[in-house]
């Protein structure tokens, strides 16, 4: 932590300190003043061809002999002498009052070519160093000071208080000594190209313009930048500038506080220095960076180098470092993010990560990534991988509507597990399915020839059943599945195709459907004389239902063994008018399909057909009286819709003999419905359990089928149903006069299906899907909402919840929330609070109970107190799920924490895999 803290504040704060400071303006040597340690470290600019406009006419004669030796040489050159151009553009000097009476200025000539001006009163003196080489405008230095000497030779200067230029054309140099409240600022580029503030205060100031020496005494650089929420500060007894390339702090510290008169962190060194030079850039091995061409690459380095460092903490050492030598730039050098943590399943955990480019000293090429990580779990042995992120760039970038080659990454990770498997839901400890174990997936997305044809692509590979789960929990539940397949589509118009290559590869435990290969096509609304509207989809394939092998095994009959070839295609026509206000659409659907092999083994045709018709009307009223403060309401617009869809279809075939080719879920919901309804008359006593475990209602492809899911070709099915919905939204104005917004207060939608044949479509019940959802706007930043859901019979679905949720912008916020489900007999209750006690401390607490099984779920509190210099976390969490028990404990300098966003991760008792 003290290398990370030494580095990032040096490293920011000197990230330019050649824009800190005006360039050189070369001139002759000035041969009276004593060699310095540092003259002859540069290597000389290199000469150009000779330019008469700097050289005098030929002459008959020798020139004439040396004058006297003074400040300045005389500036005659022989003939033919190359005289080599000046290497920093010209700057532009003014003088102006620093405080609000008249400053006071006297001047003496001293010599023939130096004059001498001596400023007293307070003067703020602005140097505008113009643009540099490439053309780019820099930024001005402003020095403010009670008092000032200036000296200056070369062309002489009649009134300075108008300004003047010193630069190659009037071969002036420049040399400042500034005392008495001194203050420097400035601008710079730093770290990511950020805008850095630089600002200088020192007693005393000695500046050598041209030769870029100086020397502050009692100085103090603060640097502001975006990326530190507070000013870094590198203090000294004095800071010295040796030359363009080299400083030198000494009896220095470094520190960024909200209490600068009083840090209570900081960093001390009797001796620091910093070296930036422009060079052949090498990685920590010392091997040179190339290209993918092999050409060398170069860059700024910038070297510091810190000697007998003490880190103290008010005022009290805790660590001594004697040497330390780093490239400021890029402190840590390989290393991208080191993570820690701690809890009952993988114990005491280490996680880092490094940059191969750096570590092969290549320069990657624009849009790659590549890192390697080393990780390692004490209750599960050493883990390795890497991650490879990439997008390509277009052939021909600058051409409008260029393709994008594509975009994608490689995943590899893999470990010697010692352990044993704790996943949770009451599966228990499970033992380690071998000890070396992982997972490898690569994955690519592209725009082929144009952006109407699209390719997607995967090949992933996991060891095991349980290992995504148990190291990878939040892209378990949330991501897509981990299948093998190659996916290529393309549009016309209203014309679209694709073709899909999908093979499995591995994954034993889980249902899934083989396509070797399968096309489809689609239109998409084609009108005929503008009365008739036409849609059809329609594919082909060859499919290998292939059902999990291993434990959880699959619990719907539909899902067997088959290799078969099958051919679809799905019709509809409608004819949509205007009936007054009423839009309808009466419509027919015919679906075709064929099979070469069904569940009894014999080929099979389905013919299923139907129709109906679906109607909406639009409503709206403003209500521009309706008004409240209590309420925050200024007028209210309500619109609704009301809408209904009335649908008979039959089909001469049951889905029950068909095989589920088309899957309904994706693979986690699938294999977590497989392994919980065998067990459901254990986990709900009673009857309930009893209809969890068995009754048709909670099939997932009759569920689908009442639904009237259309899209999945296997689970169509004779139907007679009747949908309702009913949608409302109430808006007004909020916000201050001028600068009203448009805002919902109440959001309701409401929907259910009414079935005429209850009998055989709804389990003797005319209706079902009662649905609703609400959501209340009381301010901006206030809400109340809630959802359910009922089908009202025995032991069918039952949901509902009820929330609260309250954020300010200080980050105070609330949720309480009550979430009901039956009949699995589940009663939680959620709370989380983020409250910021004061501006220094800050509280988390978040509360999972369920009051049906009478367990509590999850639970975490935590209290964050950020101080002038570091903050600080102490935090408990307990996952009652899987039985884990965390604490965190967290101790950061506010520098690194704001400002070294991803160098420092993990947690302590997160309870999930830290990636």
């Amino acid at each position: 932590m003290v290398r990370r803290w030494l580095a990032f504040c040096l490293g920011a704060v000197l990230a330019s300190p050649a824009a800190a400071q005006p360039g050189p303006v070369r001139g002759l040597p000035v041969s009276a003043d004593p060699p310095l340690p540092t003259d002859g470290l540069m290597a000389p600019v290199p000469p150009v061809p000779p330019r008469t406009a700097y050289q005098q006419a030929p002459a008959l004669t020798p020139p004439p002999p040396p004058a006297p030796r003074t400040r300045v040489p005389d500036l005659t050159v022989p003939e033919g002498t190359i005289i080599p151009l000046p290497g920093a553009p010209g700057r532009r000097f003014q003088f102006s009052r620093r405080y609000g009476r008249l400053f006071n200025i006297t001047g003496e000539q001293i010599d023939e070519n130096t004059q001498r001006f001596v400023i007293t009163g307070g003067v703020t003196i602005t140097v505008s160093p113009g643009q540099d080489k490439a053309g780019k405008e820099q930024p001005p230095l402003e020095f403010a000071t009670d008092s000032a000497v200036v000296w200056m030779t070369g062309a002489k200067v009649n009134n300075i208080t108008e300004g003047f230029d010193a630069g190659p054309e009037t071969k002036r140099e420049v040399e400042v000594y500034l005392t008495g409240n001194v203050v420097i600022r400035t601008m710079s580029t730093g770290l990511g190209k950020s805008t850095v503030t630089q600002t200088v205060r020192a007693e005393e100031i000695y500046y050598d313009v041209p030769r870029n020496r100086a020397v502050a005494v009692n100085a103090d650089l603060e640097m502001n930048t975006p990326l530190a929420p507070d000013g870094v500060h590198l203090t000294g007894k004095e800071i010295r500038r040796l030359d363009r390339e080299n400083w030198e702090v000494l009896d220095g510290g470094a520190y960024s506080s909200k209490l600068p008169s009083d840090p209570g962190l900081q960093l001390t060194s009797p001796r620091t220095t910093l070296r930036e030079r422009q060079v052949e850039l090498k990685n920590i091995f010392g091997i040179p960076y190339r290209d993918f061409d092999g050409n060398r690459v170069e860059g700024m380095e910038r070297i510091l180098t810190v000697r007998n460092s003490v880190t103290r903490v008010a005022d009290v050492p805790v660590f001594y470092l004697p040497y330390l030598r780093v490239d400021a730039n890029d402190p840590l050098g390989p290393l991208t993010s080191i993570g820690l943590g701690q809890d009952r399943i993988f114990g005491t955990q280490v996680y880092t990560t490094f940059d191969v480019y750096k570590l092969l000293a290549l320069r990657p090429p624009p849009g790659h990534k590549w890192r390697l990580e080393a990780d390692y779990l004490s209750d599960r042995g050493p883990a390795f991988g890497t991650d490879y992120d990439y997008s390509l760039r277009p052939a021909e970038p600058d051409v409008p509507g260029a393709y994008s080659p594509g975009r994608g990454f490689v995943r590899l990770y893999g470990l010697s597990d010692g352990g044993v498997d704790n996943i949770g839901g009451g599966r228990g400890p499970q033992n380690v399915p071998g000890t070396v174990r992982g997972r490898a997936q690569w994955r690519h997305v592209q725009e082929v020839f144009d952006p109407d044809t699209y390719f997607q692509g995967q090949v992933s590979y996991l060891s095991d059943q349980n290992f995504l789960e148990q190291f990878y929990k939040a892209e378990f539940d949330l991501g897509p599945n981990q299948e093998t397949f190659a996916y290529l589509t393309h549009r016309y118009r209203n014309l679209w195709g694709s073709v899909l290559a999908e093979p499995k590869l591995g994954r034993n435990w889980n249902t899934q459907t083989e396509w070797l290969p399968r096309v489809d096509g689609a239109v998409t609304g084609e009108s005929f004389w503008d009365l008739f509207v036409y849609n059809a989809r329609a594919n082909a394939g060859y499919g290998l239902l292939r059902p999990a092998q291993m434990n959880p095994f699959s619990v719907q009959p539909t899902d067997q063994r088959v290799d078969t070839g099958r051919f679809d295609l799905l019709q509809e026509l409608s004819a949509p008018f205007d009936l007054g206000p009423v839009r309808l659409a009466p419509y027919g659907v015919l679906d075709l399909a064929y099979y070469t092999q069904d569940l009894t083994g014999s080929d099979r045709g389905r013919v299923y057909g139907g129709g109906g018709v679906r109607g909406n009307v639009p409503f709206s009223r403003l209500y521009e009286s309706a008004s409240s403060e209590l309420f925050n309401v200024r007028g209210l617009y309500h619109k609704a819709s009301i809408g209904a869809n009335y649908y008979y279809a039959q089909s001469n075939t049951p889905y029950s003999v068909l095989p589920q080719l088309d899957r309904l879920n994706d693979d986690t919901t699938d294999m977590t419905y497989n392994n919980i309804r065998p067990y459901q008359t254990g986990l709900v006593p009673g009857m309930a359990g009893v209809a969890l475990a068995t009754s048709p209602v909670f099939d997932s492809q009759l569920y689908a089928i009442r639904r009237i899911v259309d899209n999945r070709v296997d689970t169509l099915d004779d139907i007679h149903v009747i949908q309702f919905d009913s949608r409302h939204r109430l808006q007004t104005k909020r916000g201050y006069p001028g600068l009203e917004h448009t805002v919902d207060v109440f959001n309701l939608n409401l929907s259910a299906s009414f079935f005429p044949e209850p009998n055989r479509d709804n389990f003797d019940k005319p209706w079902s899907f009662l649905e609703y959802n609400a959501l209340w706007n009381v301010g901006d930043r206030v809400s109340v909402l809630s959802a359910g859901w009922v089908d009202p019979f025995d032991f069918g679905a039952r949901y509902w919840n009820l929330g609260l949720s309250l954020d300010r912008p200080d980050r105070t916020s609330f949720y309480l929330g009550y979430r009901q489900t039956d009949p699995v007999n589940s009663k939680a209750v959620t709370g989380s609070v983020g409250y910021q006690l004061s501006r220094r401390y800050y509280t988390n607490v978040g509360v999972s109970y369920d009051f049906g099984i009478q367990q509590a779920l999850t639970n975490s509190f935590s209290v964050t107190r950020t101080g002038s210099d570091m903050t600080f976390t102490l935090g408990v969490t307990y996952n009652a799920l899987v039985n884990n028990f965390g604490v965190q404990f967290l101790l950061v300098p506010n520098l690194v924490a704001n400002a070294a966003v991803g160098k420092l991760g993990g947690g302590l008792g997160g309870g999930q895999f830290g990636r």
